[in-house]
């Protein structure tokens, strides 16, 4: 029923736990550590305050003796050294701290960034070729090199020396450097494989500094690392927290003078910056230089020391971003254009588009976007004569570079990990490709994994939603992958206002209610608008902020996903309709004998339902009310679950979700408990359940005094007058055989969906009439039959009879 599921790290109410007290936190921030496996009071502190004495020793790297050995011999004999880097963020920023260091021991070296429109990723062999030429004795490469094989033997044919420094995947084959650094490699003892190229370039200038000299000097690097490891999507533990832990810190002050000067540029409060101000707004314009090209200036940006001269590159790197957002927007447009052209991207579960003349910098981004919307594997090429080259993104649990691997022999060039990787192929190969991952997809990926689940931390009481909340939450940062900001759900808020804002209306604004009133925001969610209305019952997904705008300082969510949790009117609910199709009451029940009355049949919602939900859990619904909160309640467990209709409708290990069952139909001991969403409609039915599981299950009954309007006003409404069963039949009996949208006709006659059904339903049992609903087009097919030749008597339709015998057993039990 959702487009993406939701699941609770943590599901009831909020414990006051020890560790709360030693630390001096808020329960909430307790149990988010908790949720991150914190449950000490030293592992709390050292995450809350990540100290850079923790910083781990860089010689346990593999091969981190020889790189230094072969640097300082290449330091005492003048030798010629490049830095050989790559052209996004983390490859410019890895490239920027070497040239730093060996600019603050005096030693001049150069640089090498590929140009990424004519040279693609990596080492290659023409370069090797130039920087022979231009006297190079030591090649070190960061953010780079672990795949390129035939590259490092053509620079050792050539006399070259090459130091590798990478922490992408390593492939079968190592290439034959001098030395190989790179945690992820076999046989090497670091305890920690996740750094980014530059976080394992920054260890490199640990193992050249003295230990006591690193205490100072590492601040000259700090902001650059943290720049790399928060735009590298690497996760935020351990090292990588230490780092951007402190590197933000820093940032307020700004060592740097270029990085300084583009946060202006970018309008970023330094009091407030965080991890989510450099990955949505310092990295994209370091790295549209780059996809344009123009990578050096993200280096010359990092090492000058003009004000000047900063500000100036600034500036530029603002233009080129503005550029790259033009070349971007077309790009997602055109290959939206293709999938909606090709109606096997519907059942593919790997997008693999290609088109001549794409910009080969800008397709990481639009894979990266295609990939979030649509929740598939993305692999996006650009076609230049006879070769194509693109980038991948992929979903959580489906690793792109294994796929990549497997389909090797369709590429001429690959690299990556899991989630992201670049290639380059025959164009030739393209149609194969896509056709052998898919393949690789469909064997790999259940109809589950293509839903997008969301983590919460838990369900938040709104009477703990506050600035201190806020100002605590900062305290969890630095937020990033295995660190996810928090997430937080709300249920059952009512929309008081819809907003489209923003230049081009594609961002969503909402009011919601409930004790209090919040305001919403949700980047690029305007699309949603369309699916609710004011007064609707939503539950929210949202992270907890704040709007500070003109001096007012307001809370503010930042919607993630919202869903209906009850629609302002049932009876243009297109869902809650649907639900009456197949309601009527069985007309082969029987009354039960030596019926017990005394039985209580009040409940109470003073419980944790999610103690209870298990997978051997029969869940019953009487009311749209009570529907729609069973399905929310079970789409925030581990279960999967079934939704039937009077009756269960097959046998499997899910859970099962009824809705006005036939309960002396059910096998009800094939349950473990029974949990009710809403009163019975008869003191019979209860005490059916009672007799029959014999104590031996457990009825839960989860509703409480005020749900018993629900029910009240369905048996009020159940029952049609003569006049409404004529009016109806008038209204369709001129035609043959009729298809009229369900709102069309229930506004028509005004009358509850479930009185409809009722009349439908008698009118089928008497063979006046036949009808089904199209899912699809939400239309009511019926064909009238032929006209009887004697007057029908409604009263001897056995489902108006067994309505009838409902409202009564029900007037008498309440």
């Amino acid at each position: 029923m959702f487009s993406k599921k939701w699941t609770l790290k943590y599901k009831g109410s909020i414990k006051d736990y020890d560790l709360n007290k030693k630390m001096k936190i808020s329960p909430e921030i307790g149990q988010i550590l908790k949720n991150r496996g914190i449950n000490s009071e030293e592992d709390a502190e050292i995450f809350i305050n990540p100290s850079l004495d923790y910083l781990r020793d860089p010689f346990l790297m593999k091969d981190m003796e020889k790189a230094v050995y072969r640097i300082e011999y290449a330091i005492e004999n003048n030798q010629n050294i490049w830095i050989y880097g790559d052209y996004d963020v983390d490859g410019v920023s890895s490239t920027s701290v070497l040239c730093l260091y060996f600019d603050s021991i005096g030693f001049p070296v150069k640089y090498y960034i590929p140009n990424r429109l004519e040279e693609g990723y990596g080492i290659n062999e023409d370069a090797i070729g130039v920087l022979k030429n231009q006297g190079c004795d030591l090649l070190i490469s960061v953010d780079c090199g672990i795949t390129s094989v035939k590259e490092v033997e053509l620079a050792n044919q050539l006399g070259i020396d090459v130091i590798i420094t990478d922490h992408h995947e390593v492939q079968d084959e190592i290439p034959n450097a001098y030395a190989v650094i790179n945690p992820k490699q076999e046989n090497c003892n670091y305890p920690f494989d996740m750094l980014c190229g530059c976080g394992v370039a920054f260890k490199l200038i640990q193992a050249l500094t003295p230990a006591e000299e690193f205490k100072t000097s590492m601040y000259n690097y700090l902001e650059i690392v943290t720049l790399a490891t928060i735009c590298d999507i690497v996760p935020l533990v351990d090292e990588n927290r230490i780092i951007v832990k402190n590197g933000l810190k820093l940032m307020k002050d700004g060592i740097n003078l270029g990085l300084k000067e583009l946060i202006k540029v970018c309008g970023i409060d330094t009091d407030k910056i965080g991890s989510s101000h450099v990955g949505f707004s310092i990295g994209p314009r370091i790295n549209a230089s780059g996809r344009l090209g123009y990578s050096y200036l993200g280096v010359e940006l990092f090492t000058t020391k003009s004000k000047e001269e900063a500000i100036e590159i600034a500036s530029l790197l603002e233009d080129k971003n503005n550029e790259r957002q033009m070349i971007e927007a077309k790009m997602y447009q055109e290959a939206e254009d293709i999938i909606n052209g090709d109606e096997r991207y519907k059942d593919d579960k790997v997008l693999v588009i290609a088109n001549k003349g794409w910009q080969h910098g800008v397709i990481g981004i639009v894979a990266s976007k295609l990939t979030e919307k649509y929740y598939k594997p993305t692999i996006l090429l650009t076609i230049e004569d006879e070769e194509a080259t693109g980038s991948a993104r992929s979903i959580k649990g489906f690793s792109i570079f294994d796929t990549l691997v497997k389909c090797s022999d369709l590429l001429g060039k690959f690299g990556g990990h899991e989630q992201a990787a670049g290639l380059s192929m025959d164009k030739n190969n393209i149609d194969e490709l896509r056709r052998r991952v898919n393949e690789i997809a469909d064997y790999n990926l259940t109809d589950e994994d293509m839903i997008e689940n969301i983590s919460v931390e838990f369900e938040l009481n709104e009477g703990s939603i506050d600035f201190n909340l806020i100002e605590e939450l900062h305290s969890l940062e630095p937020f990033g992958m295995s660190n996810p900001s928090p997430r937080f759900i709300i249920r059952d808020l009512e929309i008081r206002s819809i907003f489209r804002m923003g230049k081009e209306k594609n961002h969503l604004k909402l009011n919601l209610e409930k004790d209090k009133v919040y305001e919403c925001v949700g980047f690029n969610m305007a699309y949603m608008a369309e699916n609710y209305e004011v007064g609707d019952k939503v539950d929210v997904l949202f992270q907890l902020d704040e709007n500070n705008y003109m001096g007012n300082r307001k809370i503010q969510f930042l919607l993630k996903d919202i869903r209906l949790a009850y629609p302002k009117n049932a009876s243009k609910n297109i869902n809650s309709i649907k639900l009456f199709e197949n309601l009527k009451p069985c007309i082969e029940s029987k009354d039960i004998e030596n019926m017990n009355e005394n039985i209580n049949i009040y409940g109470s919602k003073d419980i944790n339902i999610f103690d209870y939900i298990n997978d051997k859990s029969l869940i019953i619904a009487n009311s749209i009310n009570g529907f729609f909160k069973a399905v929310s309640d079970l789409s925030l467990t581990e279960y999967e679950f079934d939704i039937n209709y009077n009756i269960i409708e097959k046998i499997n290990d899910k859970v099962q979700l009824i809705f006005f069952p036939y309960i002396d139909k059910i096998d009800l001991k094939r349950y473990n408990n029974i949990i009710l969403y809403d009163y019975l409609y008869s003191i019979e039915e209860y005490s059916f359940l009672y007799e029959y599981t014999n104590n031996q299950c457990e009825i839960i009954k989860y509703y409480d005094k005020n749900d018993l309007i629900y029910i009240n006003n369905i048996v009020n409404s159940i029952i049609p007058s003569r006049e409404e069963f004529i009016a109806l039949y008038k209204l369709v009996s001129k035609y043959r055989e009729v298809k009229i949208n369900i709102l069309e006709i229930k506004s028509n006659l005004n009358i509850a969906p479930i009185k409809l059904f009722a009349m439908l339903n008698v009118f089928k049992d008497l063979e006046l009439m036949n009808f089904n609903i199209d899912n699809k087009s939400n239309t009511l097919n019926m064909e009238i039959m032929p006209k009887p030749s004697s007057k029908i008597d409604l009263s001897s339709s056995l489902i108006l009879q067994g309505l009838n015998r409902l409202k009564d057993k029900y007037k008498h039990s309440y």
